[in-house]
């Protein structure tokens, strides 16, 4: 394990909230990837890049470093939304703001909460038998530092993820990524079993292949913010149902083409 690029950038010993841990492939506990993998996995430790050819064109597949210094492709962490492409909370109350009001906490009490296990890209190559395949994959496990004051697991405690994915051809669309039900909290995430045992986690995860005969330059690009909320069970003045939104986590990805 080791500190996250905040800290080491500033030189403090400060409270640190991620941590990056990273484990080769494991079962996440949510529906897999895709149909051929079986038990869902993670892609597992912490591949920056990869390299791959379609239709004769090369192409690069890699984590985006948001600026970090040494080429470091980590998520990062955020006590509260701030990418500006995204608008996490415009995004939000645009969507969901008749009926749910997010009180912003400005991130956590303790320290450590996020354990980082999983940060990777990849790419497996067309063959006789495949389409090429190509994607990214994220995943967390949330350890509560409850003796600061962090909120406890409990069916309450959810993930809300915004994201933009643009590809070739299109324009970037924000939305809210709940599978399109009439609450704004992610599937893949919150309180599982794995093999018996409780875990409270975040998984993303995503496989894309380029339809049959399609010429098109490939371009892909990923941005997100995740961050842990509370369904507080509670209404404010209006009736809203109160959603508590703690600490979160920035993080994408982009394939583009390689000149030669």
């Amino acid at each position: 394990m080791r500190p996250t690029a905040a800290t080491k950038q500033t030189g403090k010993i400060a409270p640190t909230h991620l941590v990056l841990n990273y484990h080769p492939s494991q079962p996440h506990g949510w529906p897999a990837t895709g149909a051929a993998q079986g038990v869902g996995a993670t892609v597992g430790q912490h591949v920056r890049s990869r390299k791959f050819t379609h239709n004769g064109r090369r192409y690069h597949i890699g984590l985006l470093s948001y600026g970090q210094p040494g080429g470091s492709a980590d998520p990062l962490y955020a006590d509260v939304p701030a990418d500006p492409t995204i608008n996490f909370r415009q995004s939000l109350k645009d969507s969901f703001g008749t009926d749910y009001a997010f009180r912003y906490a400005g991130g956590f009490l303790g320290r450590n909460e996020f354990n980082v296990q999983s940060y990777s890209v990849f790419a497996a190559g067309q063959t006789e038998s495949s389409p090429l395949l190509y994607g990214a994959d994220l995943y967390v496990v949330y350890h509560p530092d409850l003796r600061r004051g962090d909120p406890e697991i409990n069916p309450r405690l959810r993930w809300i993820q915004v994201a933009t994915s643009f590809t070739a051809g299109g324009s970037p669309e924000v939305f809210v990524d709940n599978g399109q039900r009439a609450n704004p909290f992610f599937l893949s995430g919150g309180l599982t079993s794995i093999y018996g045992k409780q875990v409270f986690n975040f998984y993303y995860g995503v496989a894309r292949s380029p339809l049959p005969g399609d010429e098109t330059v490939l371009s892909d690009r990923f941005i997100a913010e995740i961050f842990l909320v509370r369904d507080t069970g509670s209404k404010d003045a209006a009736g809203k149902d109160v959603i508590a939104v703690f600490g979160g986590i920035r993080y994408g990805w982009q394939v583009r083409e390689v000149q030669r």
